[in-house]
C-alpha cells in the first residue's frame, strides 16, 4: 500500500493543526473547504464557532471561580464559629456551665434544631444535673452498637434511641451521635433534626471530631481539677 493513500486519523489531524498553528493563516483558501455547524444546525463561520467555545470556557472560569470564593467564604465563617465555641470550652468551669454553653451554641450559631450533651455515668459520681445522666445500665445496650465501627454515628435514630435522646415530643428521625473521648467519664454530644438529610451517613465528620477533642480534652481537666 503507498503511503500516499494511507488514511489519516482525526488524532493526526489535531496534532498537525497544534504543531503548525498558523496553518490557516498560510493556507487561508483551506477555511473554504471547512464545514463548521451548529447545534441547530445552522451553518456558522470559524470565528463564530472560535467565540463561542472562548465564551464557553469563560463562563466555566467564572463559575469555578465563583465556587472557590463561595468555597473560601463558608470556611472563614466556620473558622471564626469554631473559634468562638473553643474559646467557650476552654472558659467553662463546670460539667453543667460546659455543656449548656455547648448546646447554646450549636442552635444559635449552627442552627441545629437540637443539641444535647449526656454523661454515662451514676448520678452521685460526678457533679452534672440529673438531666444530662444515662446510667450505664441503660447507655451500653442502646449506644454500643452506634459506636461499633465509628465514634461519630450519622443517620437515622430510632423511635426508642430518639425518644430516650431527645424526648418523645421532639419527633427527632435523624440525627449525630459522637462519642465523647474522655478518659475520665464517658458521655456523647448529640444532635438530632426533624427532617432527613440533616446528618446523612456520608457527611463530612472533621469539625465534629475536633470539637470532641477539645470538649473531651476539657472534660478530663475539670474532672482532674475537682478531684484534687
Amino acid at each position: 500500500m503507498s503511503i500516499f493513500n494511507k488514511k489519516i486519523s482525526e488524532k493526526d489531524v489535531k496534532k498537525f493543526l497544534k504543531e503548525n498553528p498558523d496553518f490557516f493563516l498560510k493556507n487561508p483558501e483551506a477555511l473554504e473547504e471547512l464545514e463548521i455547524k451548529h447545534a441547530s444546525g445552522e451553518a456558522v463561520s470559524l470565528i463564530e464557532r472560535q467565540v463561542e467555545i472562548i465564551k464557553k470556557k469563560s463562563l466555566l472560569a467564572d463559575s469555578k471561580l465563583s465556587e472557590f470564593l463561595s468555597n473560601a467564604e463558608f470556611n472563614q465563617k466556620l473558622f471564626i464559629k469554631v473559634q468562638k465555641l473553643i474559646l467557650i470550652i476552654l472558659k467553662s468551669e463546670t460539667l453543667n456551665s460546659l455543656s449548656e454553653q455547648v448546646e447554646i451554641f450549636f442552635k444559635k450559631e449552627f442552627g441545629n434544631e437540637k443539641c444535647k450533651i449526656f454523661f454515662f455515668t451514676q448520678e452521685e459520681l460526678f457533679d452534672v444535673s440529673a438531666e444530662r445522666i444515662i446510667t450505664p445500665e441503660i447507655a451500653t445496650p442502646t449506644f454500643s452498637d452506634l459506636f461499633s465501627e465509628n465514634v461519630i454515628y450519622l443517620g437515622g435514630l430510632n423511635k426508642e434511641l430518639s425518644t430516650l435522646v431527645f424526648g418523645g415530643k421532639a419527633m427527632i428521625i435523624e440525627g449525630a451521635i459522637c462519642r465523647l473521648a474522655s478518659s475520665k467519664i464517658a458521655g456523647a454530644l448529640t444532635l438530632g433534626s426533624s427532617k432527613e438529610g440533616k446528618f446523612a451517613k456520608d457527611s463530612e465528620t472533621l469539625f465534629l471530631e475536633f470539637v470532641i477533642d477539645v470538649m473531651s480534652h476539657k472534660i478530663d481537666s475539670l474532672i482532674g481539677a475537682s478531684d484534687a
